[in-house]
């Protein structure tokens, strides 16, 4: 398995959401790959917003991140949470001109009772049509993300119903706690159709209808299964890249909602106890905000943000075995 870094992971040095840097200037997807060289990071995701002028991508541009790319030796692979046939189909060309050999997608959608769920998987197929026969072409792989609050058997279902080997899943190892599933069961699941990782960690914290769910550094968190899931996901695919995601966020997860209850008909009491036996602690917005919504200044800001990562490539290295990078399978 080697170890790479998700383009989120700098989402404030990038301003890839609402945070955006001025002193300092926006991180460049080519400022992007240099960081993760120096890093010893052997992979990076790009974020399609990494790219200004989508779908309009200048061809010179790629061209130079795909030696830059080679020179640095780094693979590059590319991210988006559009799934819309022609967006896809674009990105795939655009992958393939970067030498990218997979596209992720994050995907949210599978929500509701069985009835919206069918809906929405039909309506999904359907625009991933078109992109499955670009995929196959360029022979770039889709690789779906499991992504906040989508169940694992349905994302599963969802790979299954695209019959196509160019499509397959990025495991998230921290979104299955949105559902909420265990990660070791979750990749069981997805482990057949695994293409890559997203490994991450999280702060669990009591809320009146649930828990809150704040990304931590590697091994800070809750998730102590990390280990286990990379090994259950060996076992079916060697190889797999892992890229880190340590992005400023949180998620509720409203397990004690009657209304977030019914969109998922497959929760247990064993499920949901295991949720909220993680976290303890009472949420508390004040004390929880991340530096940047306290307004602290930008040099600590952006220091803030990439001291999380390098914490979590410590941890990783040894979650992996040793600073080769491989997985230990005893």
């Amino acid at each position: 398995m080697k170890l790479g870094i998700h383009a989120y992971s700098f989402m404030l040095a990038g301003g890839l959401r609402e945070y955006q840097p001025v002193g300092r200037g926006i991180m460049t997807a080519t400022q992007l790959l240099e960081k993760t060289a120096q890093l010893k990071f052997s992979a990076v995701q790009l974020a399609q917003q990494n790219i200004p002028g989508f779908p309009n991508w200048d061809m010179v541009t790629l061209v130079n991140l795909r030696q830059q790319a080679e020179e640095l030796g780094l693979t590059v692979h590319l991210s988006t949470s559009v799934l819309q046939g022609e967006h896809l189909a674009a990105m795939i060309r655009a992958a393939f001109t970067l030498g990218a050999p997979q596209v992720m997608v994050g995907i949210s959608h599978l929500r509701g009772n069985v009835q919206q769920r069918q809906k929405t998987l039909e309506g999904l197929l359907s625009e991933l049509d078109v992109a499955i026969k670009t995929a196959e072409r360029y022979k770039v792989m889709l690789a779906i993300e499991n992504g906040r609050h989508t169940a694992s058997a349905d994302l599963a279902a969802f790979i299954q119903a695209a019959q196509s080997e160019w499509v397959g899943v990025c495991f998230d190892i921290g979104n299955p706690l949105t559902v909420p599933e265990t990660p070791v069961e979750s990749a069981e699941t997805l482990a057949p159709y695994c293409k890559s990782v997203h490994m991450k960690d999280w702060q669990i914290l009591r809320t009146v209808d649930g828990a809150m769910l704040v990304n931590c550094p590697i091994g800070e968190g809750v998730i102590s299964e990390i280990a286990d899931v990379l090994r259950t996901l060996k076992q079916r695919q060697s190889g797999i890249p892992v890229f880190l995601q340590t992005v400023a966020e949180r998620v509720p997860v409203p397990v004690l909602d009657d209304k977030f209850l019914q969109q998922y008909p497959r929760i247990t009491a064993r499920s949901l106890a295991g949720l909220l036996r993680r976290g303890t602690l009472i949420y508390q917005d004040e004390e929880m905000r991340f530096p940047h919504e306290r307004k602290a200044s930008e040099r600590e800001v952006l220091k803030w943000e990439e001291d999380r990562l390098k914490r979590s490539l410590k941890q990783a290295q040894k979650l992996m075995g040793t600073e080769s990078l491989t997985l230990p399978m005893g």
